[in-house]
């Protein structure tokens, strides 16, 4: 009696010991984790994604469209994928998902999907925000797949009724009375039974495996939710009312969804309980009665699961966004009441140095200036502007006002090989889209940015066309930004368009750029002076310069 006393006093003092160290090494795991994202906020992104994840990340916004969104063009333009990755800190796949759908959605009647206050929050309380963190980072970021895709092949999903598993159940108990009757009888029937069972479990635990991803991800949405509910949490009166909504709504999802979605292997494991349960769960197929009715506890809760994804991840993206902004060298909360678009100390938000503008303007703008001294950057850089104060209520600048757009850009456009299309085909397909869109004069004005008009053409084409659209669209309800190198569009669109342009400096060798934007039209043509400051052959860069010479002066070119 005392050595089994004994024997239980060491097991037990093993399992405390146990459990000490297991509680240590949570806690040390949490403090570094927690260490860990304090030092990151305030730092751009740099999240590494699982092979195939980031092209899942539209799976909330593709399933949440808006009457105007950024489009493909506008969203590769504008290096939009650079930015989102500059921008996501965030913890959870629901807030990758919806942080790139507010970048993809901005809104167009001066609202905002999240506010000021809610994302200033995040930053000036530092233990909250690390709390809803290692909250967020229990729900996951997911596999390369979306949960929208999981959802989807759930609703296509024969229902699984009690049908299918039932004779696992009555069969045994069937042999179980034979016995009584004629043992041997009842036995063979027995063990005859469980080999089908056996048989028959395997191959439904193979069809239904897929779909069990999509039973945990909600059961940690489920689990998420009722942490953050526990706290007080500010801004989140919509997010909480969403969360409390579905957590009551599937309630009877979750109950005993431990059975079918534990670990099992305790056979491979030696674990003598796990090796039990997995023997009567195969023999019986009770795991597989607990998918059956987890699946139409799921079945019609679309609503809530999404509700779940779409409040979590805003809270998640909100903690992201405050990050960002903290990243900044600056920014601006946008003020959406003017009729101008004006901004001060405007930068790009991918620059590491970036060289600030100003601009107030209620007319088109036509810059002009030669390669690389700014004018791109600062059409992207307006373009942005425009998104991220509809979206993210967040301006890199140091104020900014204007009415809000429908955003479309015309800048970075190449050959379409899969279509046969030529560069000149797909600018104009380009160019026409914002014909169309601004030609709807029930909706709200368009801010078009346009880089190099029809630069796939001739040069007397090239002017003679980008001078009529270029009319054109200054007479439609567009705030237009153009970049040109022809600056003979700066007299054929006078009057029409304010000039703005950008320079460069030439010391000795040396090509120095401003990348400050300049009132009135560029006042020199310096592409031959390049080629010779960075050490083209001088004899190249006198025959081009007489060449020239000889264009300005006759009209044709010499042979």
């Amino acid at each position: 009696m005392e050595t089994y006393l004994v024997m239980i006093g060491i097991f037990a003092v093993f399992l405390g010991i146990s459990a000490v160290i297991g509680f240590r090494d949570r806690k040390r795991f949490d403090a570094r984790e927690r260490r860990r994202l304090a030092d990151n906020f305030g730092k751009p992104g740099s999240k590494e994604y699982p092979d195939g994840r980031y092209e899942q990340i539209p799976g909330y916004f593709k399933r949440h469209r808006q009457d105007y969104e950024v489009d493909d063009i506008t969203w590769n333009d504008l290096d939009m994928d650079l930015l989102y990755h500059r921008m996501d800190t965030t913890c959870s796949a629901a807030g990758e998902e919806y942080l790139y759908w507010l970048l993809r959605t901005p809104r167009t009647d001066g609202g905002s999907f999240v506010s000021d206050e809610a994302i200033q929050w995040w930053t000036a309380h530092e233990q909250e925000r690390l709390d809803v963190q290692r909250i967020l980072q229990g729900l996951g970021r997911g596999s390369k797949y979306s949960v929208y895709d999981y959802l989807d092949l759930l609703s296509s999903l024969p229902d699984r009724g009690i049908a299918a598993d039932l004779p696992a159940l009555i069969l045994p108990a069937v042999s179980l009375g034979i016995m009584f009757i004629s043992p041997p009888a009842g036995l063979l029937c027995l063990l005859g039974s469980f080999a089908l069972n056996m048989i028959t479990y395997f191959r439904a635990k193979r069809s239904i495996d897929p779909y069990l991803f999509t039973f945990r991800y909600v059961l940690r949405l489920l689990d998420c939710a009722r942490a953050l509910l526990i706290k007080d949490l500010p801004f989140c009166d919509k997010e909480r009312e969403e969360m409390e909504k579905a957590r009551k709504a599937m309630a009877g999802f979750s109950m005993g969804s431990g059975l079918l979605l534990r670990n099992s292997g305790g056979i491979a494991s030696g674990n003598v309980a796990d090796i039990i349960l997995d023997y009567i769960c195969i023999l019986f197929h009770i795991d597989l009665l607990k998918f059956g009715s987890m699946l139409r506890a799921l079945r019609g809760k679309e609503e809530e699961t999404d509700g779940l994804i779409a409040s979590i991840g805003a809270i998640d993206a909100r903690i992201s966004l405050a990050s960002w902004r903290e990243s900044l060298p600056q920014y601006c909360v946008p003020d959406l009441t003017g009729d101008r678009f004006e901004a001060a100390g405007l930068i790009h938000p991918l620059l590491t140095e970036p060289v600030p503008n100003s601009i107030s303007v209620s007319k088109p703008v036509l810059l002009t200036g030669s390669n690389a001294s700014g004018k791109s950057t600062f059409l992207k850089s307006a373009a942005l502007a425009a998104i991220l104060a509809q979206s993210v209520n967040t301006v890199p600048a140091a104020s900014y006002k204007s009415c809000c757009y429908r955003i479309y850009t015309s800048m970075a456009l190449r050959d379409d090989i899969r279509s046969g299309e030529s560069y000149f085909i797909v600018e104009i397909r380009s160019l026409k889209r914002v014909l169309d869109a601004a030609s709807v004069p029930e909706k709200v004005p368009v801010l078009c940015c346009v880089d190099e008009v029809l630069r796939g053409t001739n040069t007397i084409e090239r002017i003679s066309a980008s001078a009529e659209i270029l009319s054109s669209l200054a007479d439609m309800p567009i705030r237009i930004f153009a970049a040109t190198h022809d600056m003979e569009l700066t007299e054929l669109l006078d009057g029409k368009y304010i000039n703005y342009h950008f320079s460069e400096m030439l010391d000795g060798d040396d090509v120095k750029f401003s990348y400050k934007l300049l009132e009135g039209p560029a006042d020199s043509r310096n592409a031959i002076r390049l080629l010779r400051a960075l050490g083209y052959d001088p004899g190249i860069a006198d025959r081009a310069e007489e060449r020239a010479k000889h264009f300005m002066e006759t009209g044709s070119w010499e042979l």
